[in-house]
């Protein structure tokens, strides 16, 4: 019977060296790995959610940013469309003595269709008040947009060469009291 138990006992024994030999070189360096790995990969991962976040921020400023310089670029090249228009006009009036009936015939004489339209994704062609001359009041309007595509404004051309934004109401107004004063001059 001893011999039984020590028989036993050494296997037990042997068992259980092989079990605890077995984690103590294997689970243990593994654990310590994983357990680095899991760390450095929740850093990386902290470190990348707080730079999309960061470039998140910047992002939409530098967006907004862009956004509104091109909504004013566009605004400034309808500006520069009606002062073109304008020295067309001109030009047109010392040669022919009178502005042009319309702004197809300033077309037709030389003048760039791409100016006769607002530039702005929404914006329409320019309209043209005909029967008017440089040494006319310099308040008339010339040439106008009713499309508010700037920021809900419009651009007018004045026969001084002066260009305005207004609302549409306004543009209409100024249009209608150059209409009323060509009547009265004729």
């Amino acid at each position: 019977m001893i011999n039984r138990t020590k028989k036993s006992c050494w296997k037990l024994s042997f068992c259980q060296k092989s079990i605890s030999a077995q984690r103590g070189s294997v689970d243990v360096g593994k654990l310590i790995g994983i357990v680095i790995s899991l760390i450095v990969l929740g850093l990386i991962g902290l470190g990348i959610a707080w730079i999309v976040k960061s470039m998140g921020e910047a992002g939409s400023q530098y967006t907004g940013a862009m956004v509104n310089t091109k909504r004013r670029a566009v605004a400034l090249q309808c500006q520069m469309n009606l002062s073109n228009i304008r020295q067309n006009l001109r030009m047109y009036e010392i040669e022919k003595q009178s502005f042009p009936p319309s702004l197809k015939t300033l077309v037709d004489w030389g003048a760039d269709s791409q100016l006769l339209r607002c530039p702005a994704p929404d914006g329409g062609e320019y309209l043209y008040i005909p029967g008017q001359n440089e040494n006319m009041t310099g308040q008339n309007v010339l040439v106008y947009e009713l499309k508010a595509a700037h920021d809900g404004r419009c651009h007018l051309l004045r026969v001084n060469g002066q260009v305005d934004l207004l609302t549409p109401e306004q543009v209409q107004a100024e249009a209608n009291k150059t209409n009323i004063r060509l009547r009265e001059r004729r």
